[in-house]
C-alpha cells in the first residue's frame, strides 16, 4: 500500500478496541507495517469487554493493510522485550512506536490500594519508558524515529476548593476520582518532554496526545467514566492526530504535548476515515 508510512514499521500497545485500533488502522492505510499488541490475542481468553487483536489484524488485511499481531501483558517486563523481539525478527527494525495501552483505577485517591497504585505506575508509566528504551537502537539504525506517547485531559489540574455546587466535579472527581490515574499520565508527559529534548539530534520525535474530550472506547464505558450520552470525541480524529505527530519530521515537530483537535487545526489537517479516505457529511 502506498501512503505517508508507506515502507515503516510500526508498533501500536492496546490495539485490540478503542483509540489503539483507529491508530493501527490509520497506519495501515498510510502504507504502515503495523505490529499490534494488547492481552487479548483472540476470543476465550478471559477478556470481559468485545474487541482482539485477531479481529483488528483481519479488518487490516481486509482492507489490504499489513499487520503482525504479538499478544503481550505489558506488566510483564519479559513480554514488553518480546514485543521489540519479534518486530525486528519479522520487519527488520522499528520507526514507529505508539504507546497507547494504559490502565485505569477509577477511585478515590485516599483509598487505593498499594498493588493498583503500582500497577497504575506500572502500565501507564514503566512500560512506555521500557519499550523507547528498547525500540531506541533501531530508530538509530534506521535514522529516524517516532515515539508518541497516549496522554489524557485528565492530567489538567481540577479547580481549586472551594467548588460551591458546580456540578461539572460533582461526579467526576469527587467521586470518580482519576488522580492516580491522572498523575500517572502526567508522569508520561514530563518524561516525554525530556526524552524528546536528549533524542533531538538523534533525529528521533517524542510527543504526547490526549483527546480534547473522552472517546467512547469500550473500556470507558465499562468503567462508567463516561457515559452514552457524554460529549465524546470522534476516534478517526484521534487517529489522525497520531499520525500527524508520526510522519511530520523529527526536527520540527517533538517535544509536543497537545490535544488532537487544537493540533489539526493548527497543521491544516482534516480529519480522514480509518481507512485513509475523506470522512462522509
Amino acid at each position: 500500500m502506498g501512503g505517508i508510512l508507506a515502507g515503516k514499521v510500526a508498533i501500536v500497545t492496546g490495539a485490540s478496541r478503542g483509540i489503539g485500533v483507529g491508530i493501527a488502522r490509520r497506519f495501515a492505510a498510510e502504507g504502515a507495517r503495523v505490529v499490534i499488541t494488547a492481552r487479548t490475542g483472540d476470543t476465550g481468553q478471559g477478556n470481559y469487554l468485545p474487541g482482539t487483536l485477531r479481529e483488528v489484524a483481519e479488518q487490516i488485511r481486509a482492507a489490504g493493510g499489513e499487520c503482525l499481531t504479538v499478544t503481550a501483558d505489558l506488566a510483564n517486563p519479559d513480554d514488553r522485550a518480546r514485543i521489540i523481539d519479534e518486530t525486528i525478527a519479522a520487519w527488520g527494525g522499528i520507526d514507529i512506536l505508539v504507546n497507547n495501552a494504559a490502565r485505569g483505577f477509577y477511585e478515590p485517591t485516599l483509598t487505593m490500594s498499594r498493588k493498583r497504585l503500582l500497577l497504575s505506575f506500572e502500565i501507564n508509566f514503566q512500560a512506555p519508558l521500557d519499550l523507547m528504551q528498547r525500540a531506541l537502537p533501531s530508530m538509530r539504525e534506521r535514522g529516524a524515529g517516532w515515539m508518541l506517547n497516549i496522554s489524557s485531559a485528565t492530567t489538567r489540574m481540577p479547580p481549586s476548593a472551594p467548588w460551591g455546587s458546580d456540578p461539572r466535579y460533582e461526579r467526576f472527581h469527587r467521586e470518580t476520582g482519576p488522580t492516580i490515574y491522572a498523575s500517572t499520565k502526567a508522569a508520561l508527559e514530563r518524561m516525554s518532554a525530556g526524552a524528546a529534548v536528549e533524542l533531538a539530534e538523534q533525529n528521533v520525535a517524542v510527543n504526547t496526545l490526549a483527546p480534547v474530550e473522552a472517546v467512547a472506547s469500550e473500556g470507558a464505558l465499562h468503567i462508567n467514566t463516561i457515559d452514552k450520552e457524554a460529549i465524546w470525541e470522534p476516534l478517526e480524529q484521534m487517529a489522525e492526530a497520531a499520525l500527524l505527530l508520526c510522519s511530520e519530521p523529527p526536527a520540527t515537530c517533538s517535544g509536543l504535548c497537545v490535544l488532537s483537535g487544537p493540533l489539526l487545526e493548527r497543521y491544516g489537517r482534516e480529519v480522514r476515515g480509518l481507512d485513509g479516505n475523506p470522512m462522509s457529511v
